[in-house]
């Protein structure tokens, strides 16, 4: 037998199915600009339909005329997604690692006539059931790893499909546009249905389904006919509507022109069908939500669904939306299931224990056809009922009847007809808290949510978070930073509770997981997160507080130093009974003083713009009697930044006025140093305690006030401020200015933490943490890192001189070695004995 039959013959010993075997497979190469489509004599499946989540092995051969070498060879076969590659030359066999972001490597070097032997050799660790966990499953659970198994081809694999998959369906929508006359538009609901007809075509087509000989690719309706006809679809009025053929003929060319969808998983075409099509426009024509993938994804990987049985779950998304999260749970569970399941029996297993519920008829249209995407070459029979679940006892009915609930619940508060109409909106204003008690009530497996940000810490969630405790051994919450939904700007974040606490237990293991604004797009093309932290503690001690907070070893370190709020008054500015854009005025006006009106016009130690505003107390609403020409400091109430540089704060001796976007901090005793203290609101403790608290938009005058200050600073502090201030705001140029800002900064910042006294390691978690350029100052600024790189050593040390990287330090520091013991060890050196 030559090398193809021996390896096809020895996969199918270790209990690979023979259609699961495939000769000359086609696939597009999604890893290169052109997604250039390459060809393997053999590849071997996991399970059907074949796709580069289930490729297991492949076999190549070497040609010598290409020139390329043995590494780069293997390396253009990436994209299959097959962990192991067979390269035959001759008789002679190579065995390679194919591997994601770093060089493939040999595993074994042998002859044909060995091959049975290795393969009997590997039988465990090869059985497509072993690799296909190992794919799957092994990135979260360790126990499915396998050493020949790279966890990172396959997340390298997926976001560039996803970013060719969402260029291609881009592309065939301007086609479409471009192709339709000026003014005559067509319903965006049969656009949408459309794409789905043709991109289900393109799937049969390109994986050469039998069905797809039914048609002529070249006449428009025999495609669509036969699509509908497959998936059991109304018919669709192609012929009805004078601009939708031109239109349908644009977007098929397009598609049958993009990159071969043979070797695509269809899950992640149902992720970017929903993802494209679902366009802003799209969502405020027909109120249709969506939850982004990689948050779907995110949260039905970390319930850890694999340590269930699959016949025992049953997956329910209420308010599905476009269904994102039910095809997140489609292709998991479908991971659970034995490969030696057929597709129908794959599909029969998966319709009875999937489902959900949305109010919203087109929604639930794509969310159904989503489903049917992911699920080819199946038909349809998936159940998404559109009801409105706030009425009567539905919600509660179709939670009860399922024990794994995945949901994005509407965000807004129950209006007033709403309260009128609903039972469940009498006892909570909050449509997300209702949902989530509904959804405790059912007593779930586990649950996954997508809720608004205070669910992490704010007291309004108190009574839930202490069920969640009571009801869930792990619990992980996730922080989500601003714009990572398209089409919203809310503030949220995830709740992922699984393993059901037993009677005897009283331990509960908490996640807080972080992405930061700066690693948004990093978790929405791969799921990447900027930073986790664990504890184990016992479920009496702080029901109910379930996050994490950042450096909270260094918070619990400053629990007992004062406290802001203990040396200040602290106070919101000016809030108007009027518009409040009118109370403010580049000019000065009758009852208007100088002053600042946005968040953005205070710097640290600088005020980089004056306005005059309304002071009258006549026109205010808030700060009445407030005592404005007293000294006091200046901050921002509103945020300045998403990343953690959040907060800036500046002396004020001119007796300025203030908006409520600030809030002024009255010393409660007249020998306090302002500038000391401005110095500590401007520090990295000050800016990480902001926003490692709670990380909103607005901060909470309770939570500035719990800051802890040093209980004394430096005598030099002062002086460092005040020359900085005058350096800052002068009008003067002169060289070197910027460098000495940057210096005078520096020795603010060293004299701070100086006065905290901080352990070396938690100065360093904190320092890590500020790892930002953008800082609220009046200059350009670079971390300490980057200018003083020296470890083992706290930042007031660095800036001392105790440590130069220059100038013969090491000469300084160590005594010269004796010229004899210095003999020796050059001999020693050169291997003379």
């Amino acid at each position: 037998m030559n090398a193809f039959e021996t390896i096809s013959a020895a996969a199918q010993k270790v209990g690979y199915r023979q259609e699961a075997l495939v000769r000359n497979y086609a696939f597009a190469d999604v890893l290169t600009a052109t997604a250039t489509t390459r060809c393997v004599e053999l590849a071997a499946f996991t399970q059907t339909p074949p796709s580069y989540r289930s490729a297991a092995l492949a076999v190549v051969t070497s040609d010598d005329q290409s020139g390329l070498d043995a590494r780069e060879l293997v390396q253009q076969y990436r994209a299959l997604g097959a962990p192991l590659l067979f390269v035959v030359a001759g008789d002679a066999v190579t065995l390679w690692q194919v591997r994601g972001g770093t060089p493939p490597r040999i595993l074994e070097r042998l002859t044909i006539s060995e091959l049975p032997a290795l393969f009997e050799r590997n039988s465990d660790a090869w059985r497509p059931d072993a690799i296909h966990r190992a794919k799957s499953i092994g990135a979260v659970e360790t126990g499915y790893q396998l050493d020949f198994v790279d966890a990172g081809l396959l997340p390298a694999i997926e976001s560039e499909l996803h970013v060719k998959l969402d260029r291609l369906l881009v592309d065939a929508l301007a086609a479409a546009t471009n192709a339709r006359r000026s003014g005559d538009g067509v319903d965006t609901r049969l656009i949408f249905r459309m794409v789905f007809r043709l991109l289900a075509a393109k799937v049969l087509q390109d994986r050469h389904s039998s069905w797809a000989k039914k048609w002529n690719p070249d006449d428009l309706p025999s495609v669509l006919q036969n699509i509908e006809s497959y998936y059991s679809l109304d018919k669709m009025p192609i012929l009805g509507q004078q601009q939708l053929p031109l239109a349908a003929n644009a977007v098929w060319d397009t598609l049958r022109n993009g990159i071969s969808f043979s070797n695509i998983s269809a899950d992640d075409l149902a992720f970017v069908y929903e993802n494209t099509l679902i366009t802003p426009e799209t969502r405020k024509l027909f109120g249709t939500h969506s939850t982004p993938r990689q948050v779907a994804e995110y949260i039905v990987q970390r319930l850890e669904l694999h340590h269930h049985k699959p016949e025992s779950l049953r997956i329910y998304e209420p308010f599905a939306g476009a269904g994102i999260f039910l095809v997140s749970a489609l292709r998991h569970l479908r991971d659970l299931l034995p490969v030696t399941l057929t597709d129908q029996q794959r599909h029969e297993f998966l319709t009875a224990r999937i489902s959900g519920g949305e109010i919203e008829p087109f929604a639930c249209e794509v969310a159904k056809l989503s489903l049917i995407l992911a699920d080819y070459p199946n038909h349809n029979g998936w159940k998404i009922e559109e009801l409105d679940l706030f009425e009567g006892d539905l919600l509660k009915e179709r939670l009860r009847s399922n024990n794994v609930i995945l949901c994005n619940p509407p965000f807004e508060s129950f209006s007033k007809k709403e309260k009128a109409d609903y039972k469940i909106a009498q006892t909570v204003n909050s449509k997300p808290m209702a949902v989530l008690d509904a959804a405790l009530d059912a007593h779930p497996l586990c649950l996954g949510f997508v809720l608004p940000r205070p669910f992490i810490v704010e007291g309004q969630f108190i009574e839930q978070r202490k069920r969640i405790e009571k009801l869930y051994e792990n619990v992980e919450i996730v922080e989500l930073p601003d714009r990572i939904f398209n089409a919203s700007t809310i503030e949220a974040a995830l709740l992922i509770a699984r393993n059901k606490r037993k009677i005897n237990s009283s331990k509960i293991t908490l996640r807080s997981t972080e992405i930061f604004d700066r690693d948004r797009l990093r978790f929405l093309k791969r799921g990447d997160v900027t930073a986790q932290r664990q504890v184990l503690r016992d479920v009496d001690d702080n029901l109910g507080d379930l996050w994490i907070p950042p450096l909270s070893e260094l918070w619990h370190y400053l629990c007992d130093y004062p406290k802001l709020n203990s040396i200040f008054d602290i106070h919101l500015g000016a809030r108007w009974k009027y518009d409040q854009a009118l109370a403010v005025s580049p000019v000065k006006k009758k009852g208007f003083v100088p002053g600042l009106f946005n968040a953005e016009d205070v710097r640290q130690f600088f005020i980089p713009k004056l306005s005059f505003i309304d002071l009258d107390p006549a026109h205010l609403t808030h700060a009445l009697g407030r005592d404005w020409l007293s000294p006091k400091i200046i901050a921002n109430a509103v945020r300045l930044s998403r990343g953690p540089w959040k907060l800036a704060a500046t002396v004020d001796r001119q007796g300025l006025g203030f908006s409520q976007q600030l809030l002024g901090l009255w010393p409660k005793s007249t020998d306090i140093a302002l500038e000391d203290y401005a110095a500590v609101l401007n520090s990295p403790i000050a800016n990480a305690f902001l926003s490692t608290r709670y990380p909103a938009h607005r901060f909470r005058i309770a939570s500035f006030g719990e800051l802890p200050v040093p209980p004394s600073l430096p005598g030099r502090t002062r002086e460092f401020v005040l020359e900085y201030m005058e350096l800052a705001s002068s009008s003067e140029i002169f060289q070197n200015r910027e460098k000495h800002l940057i210096e005078l900064l520096d020795a603010i910042d060293a004299a701070v933490l100086d006065a905290y006294d901080l352990p070396l390691r938690l100065e360093r978690e904190l320092l890590n943490l500020l790892h930002d350029v953008k800082r609220p100052v009046a200059h350009p600024w670079t971390n300490w890192d980057e200018r003083h790189s020296m470890p083992g050593l706290h930042l007031g040390e660095k800036l001392a001189g105790r440590y130069q990287p220059y100038g013969g330090w090491v000469v300084k520091v160590f005594d010269a070695l004796p010229e004899e013991e210095a003999s020796v060890l050059r001999i020693f050196g050169n291997g003379d004995s």
